[in-house]
């Protein structure tokens, strides 16, 4: 019990330092890579000091004691990061750009191949363009991430698993480039707070670690219409946005 309530303040402690950051600043991106790792080590640390009180108590010290990950429920940490985009008629010279993510999650396993899995986390996504003169070369968003996935286990032992559902995002902050150069916090794109993401995926779990695929494809029109900040052109249309990504995690 201890161990859990050592857990779950951390993971709290890990949330309240996301709130009201900024990830477009580079010195906070940074602070959010170090917490988010010093969790997942610390974490990571108790999990193999209870292994071994296990090992210990069966007298097998050659043993290596894994979660099973048939356990009907199971509360972990999921870290990655992935490529995004922003596709639609409104910006039709997007790019991939580099982002990040990272979560808590919770999954209850309510049949021997089905489970659903829910998350509370956050994300660094955006998209980059084409680099034309007076034009905005990309926009950055952080969000608050809520997915809701249904999970299929594909075999007996439940290290491979599909994953299909539904994310609900709230954008916490929004910043618009060009030249690279940030706009004013002022002059931040108009952009719809919520949004609806379509999730499809697959899960591989190995004795250590779990790995996860998933394509995110937004289902809301984030345009709100509103003219683009005065520095860059072209100005906004009218044209739809959809959030679409890609990312690659890890789960402990």
């Amino acid at each position: 019990m201890t161990i859990r309530c050592w857990v779950f303040n951390n993971t709290l402690c890990f949330y309240k330092s996301l709130i009201n950051v900024d990830l477009c600043c580079p010195y906070n991106m940074r602070r959010f890579i170090v917490i988010f790792f010093l969790l997942v080590v610390s974490r990571n640390g108790f999990a193999q000091q209870t292994d071994s009180t296990a090992i210990d108590n069966n007298e097998d010290e050659g043993a290596f004691v894994i979660p099973d990950n048939s356990d009907p429920l199971k509360i972990g940490i999921k870290f990655g990061a992935g490529t995004s985009t922003m596709l639609g008629t409104e910006m039709t010279n997007s790019t991939l750009s580099i982002g990040l993510d990272g979560s808590v999650f919770f999954r209850y396993r309510f049949k021997p191949r089905f489970a659903v899995q829910t998350e509370l986390g956050a994300s660094f996504r955006g998209s980059n363009f084409e680099k034309i003169i007076g034009n905005y070369s990309a926009i950055k968003t952080y969000n608050l991430d809520i997915p809701v996935t249904l999970v299929f286990a594909l075999d007996k032992t439940k290290t491979s698993n599909l994953v299909a559902g539904i994310q609900y995002s709230y954008l916490l902050n929004s910043s618009m480039y060009k030249y690279g150069q940030q706009l004013p916090e002022a002059d931040a794109p108009g952009l719809n707070k919520n949004d609806i993401l379509a999730i499809v995926g697959t899960q591989f779990y190995t004795p250590f670690v779990g790995f996860q695929v998933l394509v995110k494809y937004g289902l809301t029109d984030i345009n709100e219409g509103k003219p683009w900040p005065s520095l860059v052109k072209p100005d906004n249309t009218g044209g739809s946005i959809h959030n679409f990504s890609v990312e690659l995690n890890f789960l402990f």
